[in-house]
């Protein structure tokens, strides 16, 4: 999750870059029919940033990069005569991201912030299902949601199969200082599961302290610390 997280950070800056310099009018056509992005495995590690948009019923590749961790390799805004066709995969992960936010409608399904929240994607493979997660945002410099956050999995046939909340509700993760001294941990109890999850190892990239999770089902103890996961203590019943 972090390094498609990642790449798309990062590519979207540089598309910023690249639209600017085009100059491209604020009405043009071919910036209104723009939709968003999806991210694709790439050879030996590689990710693909394509950026997408919609003309009647027919999507099409505007911008791609290939990504190397952070760093923008090579790519940019593609030449309308060019090869704009989108992959099979890439038309996929467009049309699961579309379902994923239609089942998004349910009365426990809020997010935990106000503004537009972030979609992720994470491709199929031998053993899991293609993924769409729906992530809370932040909008405030020390803080960042740990709830309001929802995956979605699609089957080859690209039905919704599963779906899950990762919290019961919102949690503030706030490291601003306090008495001018920042937090040196951040706890979080953890309810639904016995071990913490992938959104407790992709939180943890993006705080500056490391997480203690109490998962309260089994009564253990973890630190989570730049997505690794390591068990602490077990916490015997009182």
């Amino acid at each position: 999750m972090h390094s498609y997280d990642q790449a798309a950070w990062h590519a979207t800056d540089r598309i910023q870059q690249d639209l600017s310099l085009a100059k491209l009018p604020a009405d043009s056509p071919v910036l209104r029919s723009l939709r968003g992005y999806i991210v694709e495995p790439g050879d030996a590690g590689s990710l693909f940033v394509t950026f997408y948009g919609q003309r009647s019923d027919q999507y099409f590749a505007f911008a791609r990069y290939a990504m190397s961790g952070s760093d923008v390799v090579s790519g940019g805004i593609l030449e309308p005569d060019g090869e704009t066709t989108l992959s099979t995969l890439a038309l996929r992960m467009i049309a699961v991201r579309g379902k994923a936010i239609d089942a998004m409608q349910g009365p426990d399904q809020g997010l935990c912030s106000r503004s537009m929240p972030n979609t992720l994607i994470l491709p199929p493979d031998a053993i899991h299902p293609m993924s769409v997660y729906i992530l809370s945002s932040t909008t405030q410099n020390g803080h960042f949601p740990a709830g309001g956050h929802y995956r979605f999995d699609f089957d080859g046939d690209d039905k919704l199969v599963s779906q899950r909340s990762f919290a019961k509700s919102c949690i503030d993760i706030n490291t601003e200082a306090k008495n001018g001294e920042k937090p040196m941990t951040f706890g979080i109890t953890h309810f639904l599961d016995e071990n913490p999850t992938e959104i407790h190892a992709f939180i943890s990239y993006h705080v500056p302290v490391p997480l203690m999770v109490m998962t309260v089902r089994n009564r253990w103890l973890w630190s989570v610390e730049k997505g690794k996961i390591v068990p602490l203590e077990h916490m015997q019943k009182p």
